[in-house]
């Protein structure tokens, strides 16, 4: 009997043993950041405070969707701060003038990747390695992966501070949830992460389009929504067999007067469903071809986004869960054809419009019939010479077959060209052969550069004497020399600086960068030592920061250099 007891005993032990370290285990997991986590956990706010959005997920940018959501601050200033939204480890650090500024990329067990953009500074076990590769590399911009076992965040730790960095115009929080394998940015909402919201959508105007076979708008209506006719239903007589329809239409949520992208797009043709989109995820890929989901002419020449309910054979994107025609309308003069739109945030909340269209015989001089010099058929890659330049266009450069119409004159004996408008979308980087026969000057050739709109320049290169660039827009262009140096504006600098965090400059360029052209690049040096100046794209404003600046006397100096080589000097003593 005192065997078995015995026995028995040992084996409890063993068991008790065995669940010790178990738990010692996931407790050691916990302490070291959870690299490793249990399924059940779930995504968290990236926020201590309340949620408000300053942009949704899916909204219309200037030539993109929006990747993710916009925090506002708790307080409307830098400074709050951001919390790993699910444990796991980092897997890329950027820091960049422009863009997305200071981000950080955590990649979670489950498949996803959450990212956390504008960050003013990052946790303090990833500023020190950040610093040392900044001045080991002699840049402040930055595109690290680190390794998987480097940095680990356990789920609410916090990973930094919510800032103003980039291309962003006041303290935020950029938010994403990607799959990590494509990508893929997902709507957060998707992840219940987002604010309260009980406000409907706002429905300003809706247009219609008639339109010819080949896709291409021909003419035009547009009907203002308000309260009082929201309830009125009008009917556009349109000059034309076929017709698309589009809306302009906002979201507004609780707690803030930003006019956020809306989540959805329902159109019923005759109590069908013929157009929808819904804003679950979009692909980074596709997401140039915003300018064929909205009515790119009516953005360009009036500032107003209109949501095209129809889809041109070239658009690429992926959240149309129902289109039947592309979107588009047949006409008839015997009857009505009865539209309904349902506009919809994520929480529900609708609204909701109708209207009627009939085809009618057309006006003389009312229909557009386009005059062209190059036809060139959507989705077929060409080249084309068009007076002195010769031209190769991608198969992917346009959304349905397009007219190019082309003029080109010599401009102190360079040449300058005009290819359509800026009215019509480019969806890739079209190539571009200038001949610089014209150029007396070939030791200039470096300083060429091909000037967009008379201020974006594209840089290229030089071969058999031409200039060999990509464009990224149609409109005009003219040949020229740069051969002026980047500007160095003071903003605060006291040569007796005792007491000052920083010193502000201001760096810029006679021509803005487009297209493939490098930025202006920028040294610092303090006494000799390179150092670490952060530079916003929004304003070009440099910050060069002091507070490891020893007390005493020091010279700092400035170097600043364009894309095509012109490099401007500023030097002066201070005290510290």
């Amino acid at each position: 009997m005192g065997k078995e007891v015995s026995k028995v005993r040992k084996q409890v032990s063993r068991l008790s043993g065995f669940l010790f370290i178990c738990i010692g285990l996931c407790f050691s997991v916990v302490l070291n950041g959870q690299d490793t986590i249990t399924f059940d956990e779930v995504f968290i706010s990236p926020v201590e405070h309340k949620i408000r959005l300053a942009g949704s997920f899916g909204e219309l940018r200037a030539n993109h969707f929006h990747a993710g959501i916009d925090i506002k601050s708790s307080r409307g200033e830098e400074g709050d701060t951001i919390l790993a939204t699910l444990s796991g480890h980092v897997a890329r650090i950027k820091i960049q003038r422009g863009g997305y500024g200071q981000v950080l990329y955590i990649e979670h067990p489950n498949g996803f990747t959450s990212v956390y953009a504008h960050l003013q500074q990052f946790a303090p076990k990833l500023q020190s390695f950040i610093t040392n590769r900044q001045l080991r590399n002699k840049s402040y911009e930055l595109d690290i992966y680190p390794e998987k076992g480097d940095f680990v965040f356990a789920q609410g730790e916090s990973v930094g501070i919510m800032g103003n960095t980039g291309r962003s115009y006041g303290p935020h929080l950029h938010f994403e949830i990607r799959k990590t394998d494509t990508e893929i940015p997902e709507n957060p909402y998707l992840h219940n992460i987002g604010p309260e919201d009980k406000r409907p959508p706002l429905l300003y105007a809706v247009e219609a389009h008639g339109l010819n076979s080949e896709h291409q708008k021909i003419w035009s209506r547009s009907q203002s929504v308000t309260q009082k006719s929201k309830n009125q239903p009008v009917t556009f007589e349109v000059p034309a067999w076929r017709a698309g329809m589009a809306i302009q239409t906002f979201d507004l949520m609780d707690g803030a007067s930003n006019k956020n992208g809306v989540y959805s797009i329902e159109m019923k043709v005759d109590d069908s469903i013929h157009y929808s989109h819904v804003m679950d995820r979009v692909g980074f890929n596709h997401s140039k071809y915003i300018n064929s989901h909205v009515d790119y002419g009516e953005k360009k020449t009036k500032n107003i986004t209109l949501t095209k309910c129809y889809v041109s054979p070239g658009n690429k994107l992926e959240f149309y869960p129902e289109v039947i025609n592309s979107g588009e309308i047949k006409l008839y003069k015997e009857k009505s054809r009865k539209i309904e739109f349902s506009i919809k945030d994520y929480k529900g909340n609708t609204t909701s419009y109708q209207c009627f269209l009939k085809r009618r015989d057309a006006k003389e001089g009312e229909i557009i019939h386009p005059t062209f010099q190059k036809y060139l058929k959507q989705g077929i890659p060409e080249r084309v010479k068009i007076g002195s330049c010769n031209f190769f266009f991608p198969s992917n450069s346009f959304d349905k077959n397009t007219h190019l119409n082309y003029e080109e004159k010599l401009l102190d004996g360079k040449i300058a060209f005009s290819l359509n408008d800026n009215t019509q979308p480019l969806f890739s980087y079209p190539g571009v052969s200038i001949p610089l026969t014209g150029l007396s000057d070939t030791s200039l050739y470096d300083k060429v550069v091909l000037l967009y709109d008379g201020k974006s320049s594209y840089g290229g290169h030089i071969e058999n004497d031409s200039l060999r660039v990509r464009i990224g827009a149609f409109g005009d262009y003219a040949v020229v020399y740069d051969t002026i140096a980047p500007t160095i504006e003071v903003v605060s600098f006291l040569s007796s600086a005792v007491g000052k965090p920083y010193f502000r400059f201001s760096i810029y360029d006679n021509y803005e960068s487009a297209g493939y052209s490098d930025d202006i690049k920028y040294d610092v040096y303090i006494d000799g030592e390179w150092v670490v100046a952060s530079l916003k794209a929004l304003g070009n404003v440099l910050i060069v920061p002091l507070e490891n600046v020893k007390p005493g006397e020091h010279m700092i100096k400035l170097r600043v250099e364009d894309a095509v080589g012109n490099v401007s000097l500023w030097e002066r003593n201070f005290r510290n």
